[in-house]
């Protein structure tokens, strides 16, 4: 466990006391965690590995890998302006990828496919398909204006498909139908009767009825069906030879870092390696995107081939090894230190979906694996999947010590009793351990191809002050990335149907859709104040369905909150489950039920 974790946490459960706030000042900012919990505060300074936050006028630092990406984006705008990077030459322009993040590089020149920057003094050629669609109009804009020696114009400029050009099955192409009318995506494959594509950036795959579509779009269909083809004849002989090529010496570090790579005209990337398949190779441009960016083998030089193939072989060897065995200490269970389920003491796994106790031992994080071929660009990187939901063990106390204000904070484990040793078929979990205060919790789990179910019980030392009481807290994470920079119509392929759909103890259940905002729904007031079931489903989870009840639980509270951003459902919600008569135990009769299912 990290050393900030106790101020970390503080962050985390007081966040709800930010509308406390009232006005928001011009000082404040949002800042999320990667639970989607947000308070409100001011930025104090930062760095690589954390961010100070002015927060009820005391300072806290907050690491940075456990932000969201909006918030390190964040972080990184004010750094930037502390540093007066910002008044950088007229030449210079600022780029921004798709996951909101920035740099001020000048421009050399751009093709359809690519863009030529000058970054820190040095010519990096990047796809374009990583850059946000204002920098790629922009990127447009400028090699026309090089081109052309003219002014520049403020219209966004025509995309036009140059079919007897270069093409290339990794690139985005604008698909247009009979009527002009156009989507943009990546081609997948073509039958006789419908083309296949991959759209807002690897997100979402549609179907498209080839006769829809014009002419031009049509023979670019055929052509790259034929590209293809060719691809994997060629990708299927290069694999061959690979097997047998010599290559160089690299260890398991040298997954974790970013090497420099040459493509066949010389010019030099700098990227970890994630992934490859026969026809390309997956890389992450760190400086640029956390985003995997898929290119061809063949775009690469003879040498980077071969240290490419080196990786490709470690992750296969680091994947099949015997995982290392992290000893328990403290207040961390013991864990994988490697592989796969590197951080993780207890997985579990199912046909389509992964259940992971992470070490610090407080619940359980939930995957979805829809496919490789179907998960989002953000969600390539992860082995688990698409996380989707949190469910843990929240206990609190109310801090009297300010004779003003009450504050509710969080009873800290110190020490577990007992670690299970790491295990990939375990059905059942208990475990138990003592809290900073002396007290004592038992945390119990049970994990199976049914569902899940989770029940708690705890004990406050005698004579205890400030009295704690237990829940089952279920966290639904926001499902479109870097939703704050992004327009409507960019979220809502995103969200497409999905839906929270709320069944009250009293009344018929209620569809909050992904769609409306929270203020448009006209729930009756006091409509979803007690709740007997949750289900979530629809586009963002695919073929699954998420349902959360209680067992029995007529004498329980079970409600919700929403979620940090408080405008739009996608935003995500929790759902908080306690008991109404004994506030130390959430009983064995009394668990909360989690499943998830196929549709």
């Amino acid at each position: 466990m990290k050393s900030s974790y106790h101020k970390l946490t503080f962050f985390l459960f007081t966040f709800c006391l930010s509308s406390l706030l009232g006005q928001e000042s011009a000082e404040l900012h949002p800042w999320t965690d990667l639970n989607g919990r947000t308070l409100q505060a001011k930025f104090i300074k930062g760095n690589n590995v954390s961010v100070t936050i002015e927060w009820n006028g005391k300072h806290f630092d907050l690491p940075m890998d456990t932000l969201s990406d909006q918030s390190k984006a964040l972080a990184e705008k004010f750094m930037l302006k502390s540093a007066g990077s910002e008044k950088v030459d007229a030449d210079f322009q600022q780029w921004k990828d798709t996951s909101g993040r920035t740099i001020q590089a000048k421009f050399i020149k751009s093709d359809k496919l690519t863009v030529t920057l000058n970054w820190n003094g040095k010519n990096t050629v990047l796809p374009l398909s990583m850059f946000d669609q204002e920098s790629q109009i922009m990127a447009a804009k400028l090699q026309s204006d090089k081109t052309s020696n003219s002014v520049a114009s403020n219209s966004n400029p025509v995309i036009k498909v140059d079919l007897e050009g270069e093409l290339s099955l990794l690139a985005e192409y604008p698909w247009a139908n009979s009527a002009g009318k156009t989507v943009s995506g990546r081609f997948l494959d073509v039958s006789k009767d419908d083309l296949k594509l991959s759209i807002n950036r690897g997100t979402r795959e549609v179907s498209i009825p080839l006769a829809s579509l014009g002419k031009e779009s049509q023979s670019l269909a055929q052509k790259l069906k034929i590209m293809q083809v060719k691809a994997q004849k060629a990708g299927a002989t290069l694999a061959k030879k690979r097997k047998t090529m010599k290559v160089p010496a690299v260890t398991d570090a040298d997954l974790e870092i970013e090497h420099e790579f040459k493509d066949v005209e010389g010019r030099t990337v700098k990227a970890q390696f994630i992934d490859a398949d026969d026809l390309s190779v997956s890389v992450v441009i760190r400086t640029i995107s956390k985003n995997a960016i898929p290119l061809s083998w063949d775009k690469f030089d003879s040498d980077s081939i071969a240290k490419l193939e080196a990786l490709r072989r470690k992750k296969l060897e680091v994947s099949s090894r015997k995982p290392k065995i992290i000893s328990a200490k403290g207040n961390r269970l013991s864990y994988y230190g490697n592989g796969k389920y590197k951080d993780y003491n207890t997985v579990y796994e199912g046909d389509s979906y992964t259940i992971g106790l992470p070490y610090s031992g407080g619940g359980l994080h939930v995957w979805i694996n829809p496919g490789a071929d179907k998960l989002p660009d953000s969600a390539k990187g992860n082995p688990l999947g698409l996380r989707r939901m949190t469910i843990g063990f929240i206990s609190q106390y109310v801090d009297r010590s300010d004779g003003k204000r009450a504050r509710r904070r969080t009873r800290k484990i110190t020490s577990f009793d007992s670690s299970p040793e790491p295990s990939l078929d375990r059905e059942k979990i208990t475990l138990t351990g003592k809290y900073e205060n002396g007290g004592t919790f038992e945390y119990n789990m049970e994990v199976n191809r049914n569902g899940m179910q989770f029940w708690s019980r705890i004990k406050d030392p005698a004579g205890e002050e400030w009295p704690t009481s237990t829940r089952v807290s279920v966290g639904l994470h926001g499902v479109v990335p870097n939703v704050k920079d992004l327009p409507m119509s960019a979220i809502k392929p995103q969200i497409g149907d999905g839906a929270f759909y709320m069944t009250p103890t009293e009344g018929k259940r209620i569809k909050l859709p992904f769609d409306k905002k929270w203020i448009d729904l006209k729930i009756p007031r006091g409509a979803l104040s007690s709740l007997k079931g949750v289900e979530v489903m629809g586009t963002p989870y695919y073929h699954f369905k998420f349902n959360i009840s209680p067992n029995n639980g007529k004498d329980m509270n079970f409600n919700y909150s929403k979620g940090y951003g408080g405008t739009f459902p996608f935003q995500g919600i929790n759902l908080d489950y306690s008991s109404k008569e004994k506030n130390t135990e959430v009983p064995r009769s009394r668990s909360l039920k989690v499943s998830v299912t196929k549709k």
